[in-house]
């Protein structure tokens, strides 16, 4: 059985997200990136991905729906649970702007997507709010309220990018974040309002 290009890319993805949790080295990955687009059947892809959990290639010359199967992405955010806000989306979009209740903790695993999170006129409910995003091989963007200090602790040693402008420093009666995460092949920011120029483009 053929596959799709959609069905290549997905295989792909995979195996970026094995490549960003250390399971392969960067050759391997590259290497075996060029035999997931030459791919051609099903039995092509197998031995790319035979080694990694959280996959199976579904389907045989003679079955007509075959395709690559993997657990479906989780998109909406669980309820908090002992002060706990947890948001999935593997290569999706996240964003929370405006008013919205934020808890001691927020928890993002967003790989490969778009994270935005506006605290500047969310209602915290502790001094200290504690978040964690893994945005590898995506981006993440969160803007903190003007007179809020942040620790930053984010791992972007692997090809990431990692820009911090906001006061590190603890400042008493102000709102304190502290930022953990990953954005290993990806991009993260922490910053104060933009500019109004880019304000327009800020949907």
């Amino acid at each position: 059985m053929r596959v799709s290009d959609a069905e290549r890319d997905q295989v792909a993805e995979i195996l970026r997200e094995a490549a960003a949790e250390g399971r392969i080295t960067l050759d391997e990955l590259d290497e075996r990136l060029d035999g997931t687009y030459a791919a051609k059947t099903y039995a092509d892809l197998e031995p790319l991905t035979a080694d990694l959990p959280g996959w199976s290639v579904a389907g045989t010359a003679s079955a007509a729906q075959a395709s690559v199967v993997r657990p479906d992405p989780v998109s909406t955010p669980r309820p908090a649970n002992g002060g706990v806000l947890v948001l999935d989306a593997m290569g999706g979009t996240i964003k929370r702007n405006g008013r919205w209740q934020v808890p001691p903790r927020v928890e993002v695993t967003n790989k490969y997507g778009s994270t935005k999170l506006d605290f500047r006129e969310a209602a915290l409910t502790t001094p200290v709010v504690e978040v964690f995003v893994d945005a590898s091989w995506g981006e993440a963007d969160l803007l903190l309220p003007e007179n809020a200090t942040a620790e930053v602790d984010v791992d972007s040693s692997w090809f990431g990018s990692l820009k911090v402008d906001v006061s590190t420093l603890r400042a008493p009666g102000a709102p304190h974040f502290v930022i953990t995460g990953t954005c290993q092949g990806g991009g993260f920011k922490i910053r104060y309002r933009r500019a109004a120029f880019w304000d327009m483009f800020d949907a």
